[in-house]
């Protein structure tokens, strides 16, 4: 075996430097057993060396060796500790793991030299429209028909569809070298993990989600996506045992290097206060599912928000709502006006747990049989409704319903203040079978079918104009919150809620409509001027109600430009004596039009 000169290495940086005359590895040790260092051939992954870490390289736990005459290009790297071989935790690529669900990994020394051409679109909360997906499932169908199915450069391949759509951010199910491979505790049987909340090397992205070169592939991606001014954010789940530090060393690490514009983090003992705090990371969004934002920021309201609060409450108060349940009016009605002041929250009616859109008005049971765990896992709280039949259907009736209730939930969360937030598929039905929980489905329940976006074209075009229309109008995605006062003396409140008659809201236990009126003097338009009036109305009753609006400002009249039994109006269609009908399971949007306007065109 080849030998190699060593000394006392550098303990300030833990990972592999790579210097001008050596190369410099510094490695966490809590045991006081000898560290040695493995280098095998890059490419056939053969043995070929053991470097001992030299006796004087320990300073606390840390032990730092540098190695000279080293060329990082040839070969990989394990660490062994006894009979223990392991992977360098701060490894920044893998190797021997190219295949999904097949690992015997080693560490890289060296990372690839990429420059990025675009800039970090750095989009405001207010404007964002995020879109959660998992790499593998979005394109691994056949169907998607892209190269490379279900790795970052399939990813990369359908940016257009994502600008086209509408979309400013997507959320990534875990990218970094997760261990997808575990052990059903019931059965004994080897199983694949798909979503990736597992133990990984947290500073190498994915070798099985590349064609070979996962740093370069995936930096190319997140610059592909910048062109098109999508955004990239990461999840990352961390066990317990993880320092604050390492988290935040990790973050910092992927902001730099990898140039992503947030993070979704999940675990324990995260340091939020730190990372908010962090100047280097002040420019990103990060996302946690709960925060006490007084502990972080104090009574001070930040300059600029950089923590999310993904909302679960919207999620069951809408779904709730949805299928008409008691008692929900005044929850949702809150929701869709919240807009906290220190931290941003972020509203989903579907998330990665739980059923798809589609399935939330197909099931009402969760079905998890392919699971292997009799059904026993996953939520069975899904508060979904199946409109009729459990399952798939032909019966028109139901296919109808499913249809108006899938627009009215698109509804709900596009015109609601907040960030929305929308999963992969659902704007063309993607359905999983009535599985809730398929983190082990490595197939086509949790694949994508690209099939259904031609098959439901009705629903994606609808979504699309949805995701447009709030784009245009900043009343339903206002950078403060709604005051619900006339605080410009315009004689018009900025938001205000309604019932069948005007300035009469009856949130009663036992009623399921409502109305809110937003005035548009308010915002500010791109091009300068204010924005459009507008009264939504929404009746998850089973029976149609009438609404009668309050008289709009002067020299408009209300018209219907949408509603979720038809869809957009080609043609706005004017109030008859004043009020609107709102049949049941269906919401409505009136638009204040100038009269003088309407005869001149």
């Amino acid at each position: 075996m080849k030998k190699f000169r060593t000394e006392k290495g550098n303990f300030e940086k833990l990972g592999v430097t790579i210097c001008e005359a050596c190369v410099n590895i510094a490695v966490e040790n809590k045991t006081l057993r000898p560290l040695v260092l493995e280098l095998f051939d890059k490419k056939s992954l053969h043995r070929l060396a053991s470097v001992h870490f030299p006796a004087s390289s320990r300073l606390g736990d840390v032990c730092a060796m540098k190695i000279y005459d080293l060329d990082p290009e040839q070969y990989a790297y394990r660490l062994r500790l006894g009979n223990n071989e392991f992977v360098d935790p701060y490894a920044v690529e893998t190797v021997g793991n190219e295949k999904f669900g097949r690992r015997k990994m080693y560490g890289l020394f060296k990372t690839d030299d990429f420059s990025f051409k675009y800039k970090n679109p750095e989009t405001p909360w207010n404007e964002e429209l995020f879109y959660l997906l998992n790499v593998r499932a979005f394109t691994k169908d056949k169907s998607a028909r892209v190269n490379n199915p279900g790795t970052f450069s399939a990813l990369s391949q359908k940016a257009s569809y994502l600008k086209n759509l509408g979309i400013t951010s997507v959320i990534l199910q875990p990218v970094y070298d997760f261990n997808e491979t575990m052990t059903d505790g019931i059965s004994g049987e080897k199983r694949l993990n798909l979503w990736g909340y597992a133990e990984g090397n947290f500073f190498a992205p994915k070798q099985s989600y590349s064609c070979g070169h996962p740093g370069i592939e995936f930096k190319e991606t997140v610059d592909k996506l910048h062109s098109f001014k999508i955004g990239v954010i990461m999840q990352f789940y961390f066990p317990p045992d993880i320092r604050e530090s390492f988290i935040t060393e990790c973050i910092r690490y992927w902001v730099l290097n990898y140039r992503i514009d947030g993070v979704w983090l999940m675990g324990y003992s995260l340091p939020l206060k730190n990372i908010a705090s962090d100047p280097l990371l002040k420019g990103i969004k990060v996302l946690v599912t709960d925060v006490d934002a007084d502990n972080i920021y104090g009574e001070a309201v930040p300059d600029r928000k950089n923590i999310g609060i993904l909302n679960d409450s919207f999620m069951y108060d809408s779904r709730k709502y949805l299928k008409g349940d008691e008692d929900m009016l005044g929850a949702f009605s809150r929701h869709i006006l919240n807009n906290p002041e220190k931290c941003a929250t972020v509203n989903y009616i579907t998330n990665y747990y739980g059923f798809t859109l589609n399935d939330l008005v197909s099931y009402e049971r969760k079905h998890n049989e392919d699971n292997g765990e009799n059904n026993a896992d996953g939520s069975d709280y899904n508060y979904s409704w199946n409109c009729g039949a459990e399952g798939k259907s032909r019966r028109k009736a139901v296919i109808t319903l499913r249809h108006s209730q899938i627009r009215n939930a698109f509804t709900f969360l596009l015109l609601s203040q907040g960030t929305p937030m929308l999963r992969a598929g659902d704007e063309f039905l993607n359905s999983q079978n009535g599985n809730n929980n398929p983190y082990c489905q490595d197939n086509k329940i949790s694949y994508i079918n690209w099939d259904d976006l031609e098959k439901n074209k009705d629903i994606h075009e609808f979504v699309r104009e949805l995701i447009a229309f709030r784009k245009d109008h900043p009343v339903f995605r206002s950078a403060v919150k709604k005051k619900m006062m006339d605080y410009i003396s315009c004689g018009y409140p900025d938001a205000s809620y309604h019932g069948e008659q005007a300035w009469a809201a009856n949130f009663a236990n036992y009623n399921r409509h409502f109305a809110v009126m937003y005035i548009g003097l308010y915002e500010k338009m791109n091009n300068g001027g204010r924005d459009d009036d507008f009264y939504v109305a929404y009746n998850m009753h089973w029976m149609d109600h009438r609404f009668h609006p309050p008289k709009p400002p002067k020299n408009k009249v209300w018209k219907k430009i949408m509603s979720t039994d038809e869809g957009f109006c080609k043609t706005p269609k004017e109030l008859s004596e004043g009020e609107i009908p709102v049949s049941s399971r269906s919401t409505v949007v009136l638009k204040a039009v100038e009269v003088l306007k309407d005869k001149r065109s």
